[in-house]
């Protein structure tokens, strides 16, 4: 390794391990007596609301916080400005992002979830990642104003609008089926049918995973061909950034976006991309600018654990299936599906307790007609804006290939034992797979002695 790339390294990893070792220090913020207590107060939506069946969480920065006081007279003072809070209000009226509200509720800390069996999930860190430390459960959010418009309510607008078309055009499950493989949105689904996704296995492709941004990344850089080199990877890079802040930018497209400006960024230069340092490179930055997800965001590390593993076992693992076809990519999706699989398996089991068996079944029936889903549904939607009854036509071929991945999701959930349970088990017992797993990779890795000569030579 030459020297300065040894230096610039060692620096990244020195800010990023600083990053993470100083915020084990991290305490929640002061809000005084109105801690536990029925609080209102008025703000401003911070990320875009997610809709589910039992309402619709919304995350407010709080401009004023109050004890909630019957006396117009005598007001309370203020708790605390300029901090966050996660509220569970009815599902209408519907809010979005930016807007004006006021907000009324009994104010609590999160408290962590244990199943039965004894697996706890940190649901504090979970929320405390993003700056969340107070929430109200049960509360009423009110409208105030709209916010002045960002380039980000701008594409949020256009989400909701694309949405739409897809609700008016293919109706439910199916069109909530077509904004998760597309624009993240899976909230209609339904829990009982996003638990069938993960069953068989295919919950990756309705929370946007890196595989999607995979494929609108290919099919920006087609469409983009035309361009001169230099604008063509600018506006890629750009579409790429918009497409991720549309989303949302979970660290699962925060990771795969990462990694697609720097591949574009090697091509800009023409230099040689290498896929495990875009890799470490997008993980170390992520690290930099928020180290809690390294502990705290399930995300984040099964998207890092999964893409490392396609990285390194799917080309070994496709040298040993030769007896499978390679027509339509089989034998290629066949080898990502288990190299994914036997990465995030063992780390899976320990904080789920189940693991889908039929998952590689699911993915070879489904996953070979996922980029032509995502190019119909992205086409429905789009016309939607032209004219509805393009949108409404697409819309039936669009349907047919919707529902046949929602058939393959329900009969597989019926299938016996396609997911199977274990029981609570030591975490160490994980970390001697991984370790298992680490002497398998620099085996594989390791350069080969023939390698070795023709560098030295």
């Amino acid at each position: 390794m030459q020297r300065n790339v040894f230096i610039f390294w060692s620096i990244l990893i020195a800010v990023a391990a600083m990053r993470v070792v100083f915020s084990f220090n991290t305490v929640s913020p002061d809000i005084g007596p109105c801690h536990k207590q029925f609080v209102s107060g008025t703000g401003t939506i911070f990320v875009e609301p997610e809709h589910r069946e039992g309402g619709q969480i919304v995350v407010i920065r709080v401009r004023e916080l109050f004890i909630a006081s019957s006396s117009v007279a005598t007001p309370s003072p203020s708790c605390a400005t300029d901090i966050l809070i996660r509220v569970k209000a009815p599902l209408y009226p519907r809010f979005v992002y930016e807007d004006e509200v006021t907000f009324q509720g009994k104010l609590s800390q999160p408290f962590n979830f244990r199943s039965d069996e004894g697996r706890e999930f940190d649901y504090k860190g979970y929320l405390a990642k993003d700056d969340i430390f107070y929430e109200i459960k049960s509360g009423t959010v009110e409208f105030v104003g709209s916010g002045h418009k960002s380039i980000s309510s701008t594409l949020y607008s256009f989400k909701r609008a694309f949405v739409g078309n897809l609700e008016r055009a293919l109706g439910e499950p199916h069109a909530a089926l077509a904004s998760g493989l597309l624009v993240g949105e899976k909230s209609a689904l339904g829990s009982e049918l996003i638990d069938d996704f993960r069953t068989v296995g295919l919950i990756h492709i309705v929370v946007l995973s890196g595989y999607n941004i995979t494929i609108v990344a290919d099919v920006l850089r087609r469409i983009l061909s035309f361009l001169p080199r230099v604008w063509g990877i600018v506006a890629g890079g750009a579409g790429i950034a918009a497409f991720g802040v549309l989303v949302g930018g979970g660290a699962t497209v925060v990771r795969s976006c990462c990694m697609s400006a720097v591949a574009l960024s090697a091509d800009l230069v023409r230099r040689d991309y290498s896929v495990y340092r875009g890799l470490f490179f997008a993980g170390l930055i992520m690290l930099i600018q928020n180290p809690f997800i390294l502990l705290d965001d399930p995300s984040f590390q099964l998207s890092f654990m999964a893409t490392f593993g396609l990285i390194v076992l799917s080309e070994p693992i496709e040298r040993y299936l030769g007896f499978i076809t390679e027509k339509w990519g089989i034998r290629g999706i066949v080898a990502s599906s288990v190299a994914t699989q036997l990465f995030v398996s063992p780390y899976l089991v320990y904080m789920m307790g189940n693991i889908s068996i039929i998952g590689f079944i699911s993915n070879i029936l489904v996953l070979p007609f996922v980029p032509l889903t995502m190019l119909l549904v992205f086409l429905t939607g789009i016309s939607g804006f032209v004219w509805s009854g393009l949108s409404v036509g697409l819309g039936w071929v669009t349907h047919l290939l919707l529902s046949y991945e929602l058939l393959i999701v329900q009969y597989g959930a019926q299938v016996p034992l396609a997911s199977i349970h274990f029981p609570l088990f030591s975490g160490w017992i994980t970390v001697g797979i991984y370790c298992v797993y680490a002497v398998i990779c620099y085996f594989l890795l390791r350069p080969k002695p023939a390698q070795t000569k023709s560098r030295s030579e």
